[in-house]
């Protein structure tokens, strides 16, 4: 008997074993990321993208390519198709939007494409705003030829409502007031010119107004209408509020940005070697988390700050994906949780599972009590072990 309640204690309040691990695209020669993962309801999709370098008949074509997937929540593969380098993708109630490089996909839940929208330069960003689509695209062609192109699109059925013209690469888009359009080079990608600027935009397609800020637009969200906006070039970058009018209400020098999270009044932003939490209502920094690599991406679960962080390193030429995701307590930036698992470079949260996508070309399925530490009070616990104690005096 006694056996049988220590079992029980360590079935209810030890951590549960992981979930699955999987991979993508396993075949390809080239180095491989999973850059953007997704769970909705009993569904998980993940992308893998990779670039292929072609020496053709002297000429060098790189493309950038990959596949998504989508699984069930216990690991069974349901179907994996062609998408392109993916950059973000949104789940639907019928399936998930995908966002590559050379367009937009809509696949629904047997992985069948039921809408393609290509756009004319490549696709950084996009997001769902109730009915609409809108889309950022740009490129770089010679050191003083940028252009871009932003896009509105119907849900429904991915058909084009209006399109703006850019002499700029944008890489960012969000819609609070107006629609926040940021310019520069993308999480992910790097060039050695120096600009950016944050457009905004009329729901009708009017450019009203731009910021120059000379750096980067790494991310951009929105709080109460108003555009956060993170900046990196090198290793510094800044935290900024704007206004929908154009206005800067808060400059804040920090670091080279990768990722902003807002969570109520609370910005939270990783970027090099560090996470910060912002109060934008106060507009200063209520604490800063350094760390040892970049912090890529960031997520909130179950009261608590996921981030993501990493590096690829390159040895007897070969490449490899080192780091961490660390679970952090968002009230005070403190360490509740570590776990190795290589350059996280995507993060998504639900159904009481947490899915990290790799520079390693793995996906991590965990369950949520293996990353979420779990507390007992202490009274909660010495009632318990009374109990178990007399349990077993009378056994």
């Amino acid at each position: 008997m006694k056996r049988v309640a220590v079992l029980i204690f360590l079935l209810l309040f030890l951590p549960s074993v992981v979930g699955w691990n999987g991979q993508l695209c396993s075949t390809v020669k080239y180095q491989k990321s999973i850059e953007a993962v997704a769970v909705e309801n009993s569904t998980i999709y993940a992308s893998c993208s990779y670039r292929a370098v072609a020496n053709s008949s002297g000429l060098i074509g790189i493309y950038y390519l990959g596949t998504t997937g989508a699984y069930s929540i216990n690991g069974t593969k349901l179907w994996e198709v062609d998408s392109g380098f993916v950059v973000r993708l949104v789940p639907l109630k019928d399936g998930v939007l995908v966002g590559s490089l050379g367009g937009l996909l809509r696949l629904n839940k047997t992985g069948n494409y039921t809408g393609r929208f290509i756009t004319k330069y490549k696709l950084y960003d996009f997001t769902v705003n109730g009915s609409y689509i809108y889309i950022a695209s740009g490129d770089m062609f010679t050191k003083n030829e940028r252009k871009g192109m932003l896009y509105k699109l119907y849900l429904s059925n991915l058909t084009q409502i209006w399109s703006l013209n850019f002499t700029d690469l944008l890489d960012r888009v969000r819609v609070g007031k107006v629609i926040y359009v940021g310019s520069g080079y993308p999480s992910g990608f790097a060039g050695k010119l120096k600009f950016g600027r944050l457009y905004g935009v009329s729901p009708e397609g009017k450019i009203l107004w731009q910021v120059e800020l000379g750096e980067w637009v790494r991310d951009l969200e929105v709080w109460k209408g108003y555009a956060v906006v993170g900046t990196g070039y090198n290793e510094t970058g800044r935290i900024l509020l704007v206004g929908y009018n154009g206005n800067v209400l808060w400059n804040q020098t920090l670091f080279y940005v990768e990722d902003i999270l807002v969570n109520g009044d609370t910005a939270y932003v990783g970027g090099y070697k560090s996470v910060v939490a912002v109060d934008l209502k106060e507009r200063r920094i209520k604490w800063e988390l350094k760390l040892p690599y970049r912090v890529k991406t960031l997520a909130i679960y179950k009261g608590k700050l996921l981030a993501g962080s990493g590096e690829f390193k390159t040895k007897n030429g070969t490449v490899y994906s080192v780091g961490t995701l660390y679970v952090i307590d968002p009230k005070n930036g403190k360490i509740l949780n570590e776990i190795p698992a290589g350059y996280v470079r995507s993060i998504s949260p639900g159904n009481g599972f947490i899915v990290v996508g790799t520079g390693s070309n793995i996906f991590m399925v965990f369950k949520e009590d293996e990353v979420i530490p779990k507390s007992i009070c202490g009274s909660g616990l010495l009632l318990l072990l009374v109990l178990l104690g007399k349990k077993f005096k009378k056994t």
